[in-house]
């Protein structure tokens, strides 16, 4: 009798544990995506990629939105900056992905965050006097802390991270 009891209730306990194991790809942190899950960045386009804190957004649609704002507003600071304001053209976008439940990386602190890319073709980016680089250099310095620039590296095959 006391056998039977003591397989039922482990039974049980193994039955309602299960709903705790972490799936493949998850984290253990309400089953946010691990950064190593994450599909790879093509070296051939210019990336904008945030680790958006949960805090600051706690649905996906608010951290997309959140990005965005964040770009727009970096993107005219900048052109005020560097440009005297005049229209500076944008890549065309490619790609994006997210935002997804993740952890930052351990290096930005591994916060609960929403990771979102968004990807586009390499584009004139720099007014008279700047061309990409130093255009995107300045546009870093303007963004928040989560939100970093890649740039295209078509010909060495890698992605340089400006936030370095």
């Amino acid at each position: 009798m006391v056998t039977r009891t003591l397989a039922s209730i482990t039974a049980a306990a193994l039955v309602i544990l299960q709903g705790c194991a972490v799936t493949p790809g998850t984290t253990a942190h309400t089953h946010q995506q691990a950064a190593t899950a994450i599909p790879a960045a093509d070296p051939a386009l210019d990336h904008f990629i945030a680790w958006i804190p949960q805090k600051k957004a706690q649905t996906a649609t608010v951290a997309k939105a959140l990005t965005h704002i964040s770009l727009g507003h970096a993107r005219e600071l900048t052109t005020a900056e560097l440009c005297d304001g005049s229209h500076v053209i944008n890549g065309k976008v490619i790609a994006s992905i997210g935002p997804l439940p993740a952890l930052a990386p351990a290096n930005a602190g591994g916060y609960p965050a929403w990771y979102y890319r968004v990807s586009q073709l390499p584009g004139s980016q720099g007014c008279a006097g700047t061309g990409n680089p130093g255009f995107y250099q300045e546009l870093q310095t303007n963004l928040p802390d989560w939100i970093n620039i890649r740039l295209a590296d078509s010909k060495s095959g890698t992605v340089p991270d400006l936030s370095e």
